[in-house]
């Protein structure tokens, strides 16, 4: 019986798995040490620092590809998915959930490597761009599963592209914002938890401004003249 040796991987593939390998690995190490060696990185994924330069160009490019990586995790909205029967307080609920049992590891050291990579981006025009791209294809994958929720228990309206849209940016924002104040606050995941699910409400403050009920006040102040 003849035996059929393995396919071997093509240079594409074979790049695909050390990328993969030194996300892994930083991913693992940056948490534990923001300031980690790039010798480190490297070495932890068996490959060279020769490697990492020709897939990633530096660490900043590496730390940021990871922080994308982390932007672009499917798995934290699939739940939402494959439960369309929720209403959008209790989708944001199960994703708030998911969200903090993902990153319920260390606090100091994922708020360190968040940061550090916004520093990185702030001082790189190339990278700040690519960083508004991941950020509004996050809020954009977590609207699109909380469109079509109905609003609340009593309430029949449903959420259009729009609504979903507003409510997954403040969500994201709200929790960044706790995530980055976990190390000194503390555990403030309940509070995270109803902070968010309150943003529901956003909807309705969406249909007032439609219908034109949240401009009456602004209207009714005297204009300012020079």
């Amino acid at each position: 019986m003849t035996q059929t040796s393995p396919r071997r991987r093509t240079r594409a593939e074979s790049q695909e798995a050390n990328r993969r390998a030194l996300l892994d690995a930083a991913r693992a190490l940056v948490g534990e040490d923001p300031t980690v060696r790039l010798e480190t990185l490297a070495e932890a994924a068996g490959l060279t620092t020769g490697a990492v330069y020709s897939i990633f160009g530096s660490k900043s490019d590496l730390l940021f590809a990871l922080l994308v990586d982390e932007l672009g995790r499917a798995d934290l909205v699939a739940p939402l998915l494959a439960e369309p029967e929720l209403s959008l307080p209790q989708a944001i609920g199960h994703y708030v959930d998911t969200w903090q049992a993902a990153y319920a590891g260390d606090a100091k050291g994922q708020a360190a490597f968040e940061l550090n990579v916004m520093l990185s981006a702030l001082d790189d025009e190339r990278l700040l761009e690519q960083l508004a791209e991941a950020l509004a294809g996050d809020v954009e994958q977590l609207a699109a599963a909380l469109e079509g929720r109905a609003v609340g228990p009593d309430d029949a309206r449903v959420t259009g592209p729009a609504e979903a849209r507003e409510v997954a940016e403040a969500v994201k924002a709200v929790l960044t914002g706790f995530g980055l104040r976990r190390p000194v606050s503390g555990d403030t995941s309940a509070l995270a938890r109803r902070s968010c699910v309150a943003l529901a409400g956003l909807v309705a403050d969406h249909d007032r401004a439609a219908t034109g009920v949240l401009g009456v006040e602004a209207q009714a102040q005297p204009v300012q003249r020079a």
